[in-house]
């Protein structure tokens, strides 16, 4: 019998039939399951079970008559009903999903999400795993009960993302609280009890999942699935629990994949467990160590993945991805970078694109959660992460026409007002000192690096429009640094600092093309000045003779009071021309 016959159809057919549209249920609270329906899913959990504790024996004659197709959908139509959730939690089902997954293979590579069969177990594997969480975390009854009260709250939701949502939201609770004995007692690791899934299937399904990543990923992008932050959960796990062993290495840089490519895709019901799991995943170093060995499938996938990145600021169905935090976007730049290849150019402008246009919308209109910090975070973390994308060989090979779509980009999206802004955001000295991951620790060399390394990758006829659109924003900010300190009336710590900022600020400018020239020191020409030194900075001198130079303007007329000169001007001076292809600013202040 050919493949196609026993497996169904290939993904480039089925993935029409799993749109949201045509897929989502309404969860029926109060109603019991006809009882054909039932027995036919009860006797599909049976037939599933049985391939779950047989080792792995005659998997291919399960597929191919003791588990059908049509006995996933009888299991997956159970899950309108609450009601039977007790009936789905199999684990010995998981398993058996597990093993008729392996059974389909390509070329000698596991390839599960090629055809629809795979796709429905994996599916099945999905739901039963979270309905077994939650049981075996006592949380089941109480998540029937609360979704219930939310279903008519929420009319538009489907009874997939109500499930999902508990489940991320158990899993979560869970992590949060640090139990390990409580983990251990979800996962069968006490006396008496049986495993929620073996060491042995957890190889297997991390090892499809990596052999078909490609095809994983485009299944899940172009359908409608159950959240599988309990898959990532349980991959997470026994990374975790097999840190000594010789495959933690791989398995490590299975789980940093399997989870980046989740988290371009997870639905708003997963966010609490996927970004907790993310934050681990960090801190535990496992991401270097993915991002020295990950391995690229194709173009094709790369391309996949830097669309969905692109997408997920602007999803097609708002009712499952609620806005992406602005902090997130900056962050998944960086993994993202692994997948920046020939052949993905045209989608670098975008990319940064979506990306800023993000964080201008919270800059606007602030959610609750908002704080300054934050968005210097962001902002430094979108410089940081760009400019590595700067340096790879697909944006060295953008074309002119790409190049000014990036220009286009860049001015349009404000990012020099951007950056400016974050510098005002800076903490002072004499503020509370910063935590040690802000971005103000690293924020203005990482800033001045980024607008250095565009300058430097531009073509001359961009950099002409770069040097002309940008130099009033470039200069008002300029000119703002220097009054900052008397505006706020600082004390003279925080004034040193604002001369870095400003110096910084100074140095972008120089970098975008601009030649700045300070005449004269930090020094005030009146010598009963308070503030002879200059601490304060010097704002002023006379226009016409430009001898001298003064912190304020009650200096300037007392100095000129006494040697009877003209005290009528008393504003900063500066001289703007182009010379030789470069804009010169003078400046006298």
């Amino acid at each position: 019998m050919e493949a196609q016959s026993i497996w169904g159809q290939p993904l480039s057919e089925y993935a029409t039939l799993y749109q949201f549209e045509k897929i989502k249920q309404r969860g029926r609270f109060n109603e019991d399951p006809a009882p054909t329906l039932t027995q036919e899913a009860v006797d599909a959990l049976s037939a599933l079970s049985r391939v779950g504790s047989d080792g792995g024996a005659k998997v291919s004659s399960a597929l191919t008559a003791t588990v059908t197709m049509q006995n996933f959908r009888s299991i997956l139509k159970l899950v309108q009903y609450p009601k039977a959730y007790r009936r789905l939690a199999r684990p010995l089902a998981i398993s058996g999903c597990i093993k008729l997954m392996s059974a389909i293979k390509l070329k000698g590579k596991h390839s599960p999400f090629s055809y629809e069969y795979g796709y429905l177990c994996f599916r099945v594997l999905t739901i039963v795993l979270g309905i077994c969480i939650l049981h075996r975390s006592d949380r089941l009854d109480i998540s029937i009960e609360v979704m219930q009260e939310d279903a008519p709250m929420n009319p538009e939701h489907d009874i997939m993302q109500h499930l999902g949502h508990h489940v991320s939201s158990s899993i979560f609770i869970e992590l949060k609280g640090q139990n390990q004995a409580c983990i251990d007692l979800i996962f069968g690791r006490g006396r008496g009890q049986s495993l929620l899934v073996t060491p042995q299937d957890i190889a297997l399904l991390s090892t499809m999942l990596w052999d078909d990543r490609k095809t994983f990923f485009k299944a899940l992008k172009s359908t409608y699935y159950p959240g599988i932050a309990s898959v990532v959960f349980v991959l997470w796990q026994i990374n975790r629990q097999e840190q000594n062993t010789p495959t933690h290495k791989f398995q490590s840089i299975i789980l940093s994949e399997i989870h980046f490519r989740y988290s371009l895709l997870a639905t708003s019901d997963q966010q609490h467990a996927i970004t907790y799991m993310n934050v681990d995943i960090n801190s535990r170093g496992y991401r270097p160590v993915w991002e020295a060995n990950t391995q690229q499938v194709d173009l094709e996938d790369c391309r996949e993945i830097v669309s969905a990145y692109i997408d997920r600021f602007n999803p097609l169905y708002p009712i499952l991805h609620s806005p992406i935090a602005f902090l997130d976007g900056p962050i998944l730049l960086r993994p993202l970078l692994q997948f920046i290849t020939p052949g993905t150019s045209d989608l670098l402008p975008k990319v940064l694109e979506v990306t800023v246009k993000r964080i201008w919308e919270e800059v606007e209109d602030p959610s609750p959660d908002y704080k300054p910090d934050m968005l210097v975070d962001a902002v430094r973390d979108t410089f940081a992460n760009y400019m590595a994308i700067l340096q790879t060989t697909a944006f060295r090979q953008m074309d002119l026409i790409l190049f000014e779509q990036f220009i286009s980009v860049f001015i349009k999206c404000g990012l020099i007002d951007l950056a400016a802004r974050a510098i005002l955001l800076l903490e002072l000295p004499s503020e509370p000192p910063a935590h040690e991951l802000a971005g103000s620790v690293d924020y203005l060399p990482r800033t001045k690096a980024f607008f250095g390394q565009v300058c430097i990758l531009l073509p001359p006829s961009c950099m002409y429009i770069v040097w002309d659109l940008l130099f009033p924003d470039w200069f008002k900010y300029r000119s703002y640094l220097v009054w900052y300190s008397e505006i706020r009336e600082l004390v003279p710590k925080d004034r040193e600092h604002i001369r870095t900022r400003l110096a910084t600020w100074n140095e972008i400018g120089m970098a975008l093309g601009y030649q700045v020239h300070e005449k004269s020191p930090f020094w005030c020409g009146y010598a009963r000045c308070h503030d002879p030194l200059g601490i304060g900075g010097v704002q002023f001198t006379c226009p016409m003779c430009r001898n001298g130079t003064y912190c304020s303007a009650r200096c300037q007329s007392l100095k000129n009071f006494t040697q009877n000169a003209i005290i009528d001007v008393a504003f900063p001076t500066v001289f703007i021309y182009w010379a030789s292809g470069h804009m010169w600013v003078y400046s006298t202040l």
